[in-house]
């Protein structure tokens, strides 16, 4: 049978149109896509074979719709154990204060009556054995040297007292550097320019021996974490965390009085190498978080974030990134939005 030559060219031409569409390349895809995103005036999405898609933007589009990216700096994050903690109120500190300084000063009145009554007392008696004086003058010397006897030893007790609830409360180092005597962080204290921490530890844990320093944030709010100096064990157990407890310091700024707070102590141990991530840059997709990565000069491609750590202002991220990466710190919700309506046609073509 002759089949028309006419009709023979055209069906060679489908052919070779079908496998030169079969063989593109996701550039050639890309190169397209901008095109089309050009003419278009808003981004376009393309699907790549074996990849996620990918979605071009010209520069124009970028600058007009506030995209802006940022790249991944490298970070190192120390091994680090959370603990729980609260602003304490140091009223109970202050009153014991004030009972140990008034009872000190009672017991120093005390004292300096008592060795004018012992000096009284022996010059009396000396005169008495010698009938200069007569006895009921030595007997109201002696009298009053007891009473001042008993009111130094009262002095002292109430000093002692004081003492012993402060160590049962606040224990040793508080109260030397807050009752006994006067310190810079009891100033501080005072002035409200300091505030003082009850961190508990879980109930498996201990304080690292050469643990000077925590991290310290209000709770669930890492964005504002500040470090908190090391002051001393701390006699009671936390009322609902029953592990190791201990005093720090930290400023005071935005702590307020009963605050609970977040904390975090640095382990021992190699610090783990990766990349932070931007708060700013995350966006969460099917319930996972994920975000925008530059991957060229006007494409974008959707990466999921893998397990990750708080770091204040930014996530850590130990594998699945490098540094230098450009991420889209901002914009990376329209960039969702845009490629979740380019799967629309899709959908309706199925």
């Amino acid at each position: 049978m002759n089949i028309p030559l006419d009709r023979l060219l055209l069906a060679a031409s489908l052919l070779l149109l079908t496998l030169a569409q079969s063989h593109a390349s996701p550039d050639d895809d890309t190169s397209a896509a901008l095109a089309r995103s050009t003419q278009a005036g808003r981004p376009t999405v393309v699907k790549v074979k074996g990849a996620s898609s990918v979605l071009v933007l010209t520069v124009d589009q970028q600058r007009q719709s506030g995209l802006r990216t940022e790249r991944l700096e490298a970070a190192a994050l120390q091994p680090e154990t959370q603990a729980y903690g609260k602003v304490l109120d140091i009223r109970g500190l202050l009153d014991l204060r004030a009972r140990f300084r008034a009872a000190q000063s009672e017991m120093a009145i005390a004292d300096a009556a008592l060795r004018v009554a012992q000096k009284s007392r022996q010059r009396l008696a000396s005169l008495h054995r010698e009938s200069i004086i007569a006895t009921r003058d030595l007997l109201q010397a002696e009298a009053q040297l007891a009473a001042d006897q008993a009111r130094t030893e009262a002095a002292r007790r109430r000093m002692r007292e004081a003492r012993d609830e402060a160590l049962q409360t606040w224990g040793g180092e508080l109260f030397r550097q807050a009752i006994e005597g006067e310190s810079r962080l009891f100033e501080e204290l005072l002035q409200r320019r300091q505030a003082l921490i009850l961190i508990a530890l879980p109930t498996d844990r201990s304080l690292p021996n050469d643990a000077r320093l925590a991290k310290i944030a209000p709770t669930g709010d890492r964005q504002n974490v500040r470090e908190a100096r090391l002051v001393s064990s701390a006699p009671r157990t936390d009322e609902t965390i029953q592990g190791e407890t201990w005093f720090f310091a930290a400023e005071a700024d935005r702590l307020r009085t009963g605050m609970r707070l977040d904390a975090w102590i640095p382990l021992p141990g190699d610090a783990s190498e990766g990349v932070t991530i931007p708060l700013s840059a995350v966006v969460w997709y099917d319930g996972k978080p994920w975000v925008y990565l530059k991957t060229g000069e006007q494409s974008f491609s959707r990466r999921p974030i893998p397990e990750h750590r708080d770091y204040g202002t930014a996530w850590f991220v130990g594998e699945g990134f490098t540094a230098d990466e450009e991420v889209v710190a901002t914009g990376g919700q329209m960039l969702l939005s845009e490629e979740l309506r380019g799967q629309i046609p899709d959908e309706d073509d199925d």
